[in-house]
């Protein structure tokens, strides 16, 4: 999950912007225009500030029905190689941390909307009441993604399916600012590790 503001730029048809998520800090250029059935279609390129992570470049369509950008996203700016399919929607990011992802809602839209509807109210009540369970997992993702992310990127033995699998399924559970945080946490880690060369 990633959180991205959209602005328009300099230019007639352009677009600016920035965000952040699991990757860091990221900042966005591109254009949009409107297709023959007055479908507004986006092009971006979203630029991380950190090296560790390549561009990558977003065609999308805004549905104003359901107020949100859906599309595909890729490594290189033709989307020759396509990642997989992607959505923005205008969710409040500890909403959006429940909401089921594109396949689940493909395969059965009425049952995974209801799942989502049960596990966003749940997260709320845990979030608003200050549930002890609420904080202990908040805590056990914190230092899950940061113990994976220093053995990825810094040291220590390299990640097996296993921990990839780990590490995938509790970031998409984590808010963007949450996952931001954590991943500069572990960067500050990694950067106090000794090396003996």
């Amino acid at each position: 999950m990633l959180t991205v503001v959209l602005l328009p730029a300099e230019g007639e048809l352009a677009i600016k912007g920035s965000g952040w998520s699991l990757k860091g800090r990221h900042t966005i250029s591109g254009t949009w225009s409107k297709n023959e059935m007055d479908v507004i279609q986006i092009k971006f390129k979203m630029s991380f500030l950190n090296d560790y992570w390549q561009d990558r470049f977003f065609n999308c369509s805004f549905d104003g029905e359901r107020d949100a950008l859906t599309g595909e996203w890729g490594s290189s700016a033709e989307l020759e190689y396509l990642d997989g399919k992607m959505e923005f929607r205008r969710i409040l990011p500890h909403h959006l941390a429940v909401y089921p992802s594109i396949k689940e809602l493909s395969d059965n839209r009425p049952r995974a909307l209801w799942r989502y509807a049960i596990a966003a109210v749940r997260n709320d009540i845990r979030r608003d009441h200050w549930s002890r369970s609420y904080f202990s997992q908040r805590r056990n993702d914190r230092e899950t993604v940061i113990s994976l992310f220093v053995r990825y990127f810094h040291f220590g033995p390299s990640l097996s399916p296993q921990d990839i699998e780990t590490l995938y399924r509790t970031a998409q559970s984590l808010t963007p600012a949450d996952a931001c945080f954590y991943q500069s946490k572990a960067n500050l880690r990694g950067a106090r590790i000794f090396s003996h060369q």
